[in-house]
């Protein structure tokens, strides 16, 4: 039963017809070159009588020349999807395009042979493409005015309208040019039917595939906004809690016994662990959002570092670790999103200044590597093993430099995966250069783009 009319379910396939008549131009380019050389093969190796050369060059430099205007027209839509916008003007060109290769294929093939030629058969690829970039009336459509064109050809032939050319030592006779509009007439109907039918049945399945994926991003949407609401809703009242523990800790009430103070010291520490989480989740939820893009703009990276190290000096001076930034005078800038940037800076300091013990160095610098900005958090800790760095930047993976502090004030292993979500969502890379006992370099490279070579 009918469930679609119309354009005959015109979905995916359309929003790449610009890029599909992208590519049928540029085969149109070696299809000219292949009759000029086909016809200077067929004269002078096989010895064709009565080959029309001239004729043949004019006939491939018109197909040249008319698709030198298809391609200048589809070029701008053959490296993505057109959308709907250009999806008329699309179609028109491609009416017109196989209109006109059936021109020149009828007047080609006139002059290799007409109704005894082999290259007929170039008349039902026709109407292949036509059933795959258009809709199936249109592919009906051409079809028969493929099938048309060989027959007057062939019938002109034959009734002596149409001289012959470019004489293959076929008789153009009763029988064969009923044998040739039997057959191709068969073969185009079978080919198109065919054809269509396959296309459709890829086009219902194309609409089924886009309602799911529609389906999928609005429960995706659903979930981000969700999330949003959960985590803003715990981050208040955590954040209530663990400001009434620290007071509570720091004698706001009255002194705590040593082993109150204890217990309300680990508690503090386990929210301030599920705060981190919570951060951590929302900066994932917001790395899902497809507004990123449009919310990045050039960002001065020398100013990023210089603000998210002082943002940690004090956790530093408190773990009594030296902390310094070693930056060049200007460095170029990116496009990003400050914002995230610093998240990632902050959750390889905030690992760094964890694992490092008192009285060591956590160095931050960054380079100008050309393509790329190279920022680099070098610490003197006691390094990872090569075997687990493997794991570092997936989610829920934690730094095997933690050593006997394993679960003791580990974190849920979010950090570094984020820090990797949002070096991919700049189009960088990032990752850790460390050997045991040697201390680690972690480090995140984010493409210098042309609009902002500098601030």
């Amino acid at each position: 039963m009918e469930t679609r009319t119309g354009q005959d379910l015109i979905l995916t396939h359309s929003l790449m017809l610009g890029e599909r008549l992208y590519l049928f131009a540029r085969l149109r380019f070696m299809a000219a070159a292949g009759i000029l050389l086909g016809g200077l093969f067929a004269t002078y190796v096989v010895g064709v009588p009565n080959l029309n050369l001239k004729a043949l060059a004019g006939a491939a430099i018109f197909l040249a020349a008319y698709n030198v205007c298809i391609f200048l027209s589809v070029r701008p839509h053959g490296g993505s999807y057109n959308g709907k916008k250009n999806q008329r003007r699309l179609v028109t060109i491609a009416h017109v395009s196989i209109l006109l290769d059936y021109l020149v294929l009828t007047f080609a093939l006139w002059l290799v042979g007409g109704a005894g030629s082999p290259f007929r058969a170039f008349y039902l690829l026709h109407a292949i493409l036509a059933a795959v970039l258009l809709s199936r009336r249109a592919a009906y459509v051409l079809a028969a005015v493929g099938y048309l064109c060989l027959a007057g050809l062939v019938l002109g032939e034959w009734s002596g309208v149409i001289p012959r050319n470019g004489d293959l030592g076929i008789r153009v006779d009763f029988q064969l040019v009923v044998t040739v509009l039997f057959v191709y007439g068969l073969l185009t109907a079978v080919t198109t039917v065919l054809t269509t039918g396959i296309v459709r049945l890829l086009r219902e399945n194309e609409q089924g595939m886009l309602a799911a994926s529609e389906r999928l991003e609005r429960l995706a949407d659903m979930r981000r906004s969700f999330l949003h609401v959960v985590l803003h809703d715990l981050r208040s009242p955590v954040g209530t809690v663990v400001a009434m523990l620290e007071g509570l800790s720091g004698g706001l009430d009255g002194q705590l016994a040593e082993a109150q103070k204890s217990r309300v010291d680990r508690a503090t520490a386990r929210l301030r662990s599920l705060l981190e989480l919570l951060r951590g989740l929302r900066v994932l939820a917001d790395l899902e959002t497809e507004r990123l893009e449009s919310l990045m703009a050039p960002v001065d990276v020398r100013g990023t570092i210089t603000a998210a190290v002082e943002d940690h000096l004090d956790s530093a001076e408190q773990k009594k670790v030296v902390l310094k930034a070693m930056l060049p005078a200007a460095l170029p800038a990116i496009v990003g999103i400050d914002r995230l940037i610093r998240e990632a800076l902050a959750n390889f300091l905030t690992n760094a200044i964890k694992y490092t013990p008192a009285g060591g160095t956590i160095s931050v610098r960054a380079a100008d590597r050309g393509s790329v900005v190279r920022i680099e958090v070098v610490d003197d800790g006691p390094g990872i093993a090569a075997e687990e760095q493997a794991h570092l930047f997936q989610e829920f993976s934690r730094a095997g430099k933690e050593g006997s502090r394993r679960g003791k004030d580990a974190g849920l292993g979010l950090g570094l995966s984020i820090v990797r979500r949002i070096a991919e969502a700049h189009h960088g890379r990032a990752g850790v250069e460390s050997q045991p006992g040697q201390g680690s370099t972690f480090f995140i490279e984010l493409p210098v783009r042309e609009a902002a070579k500098t601030v």
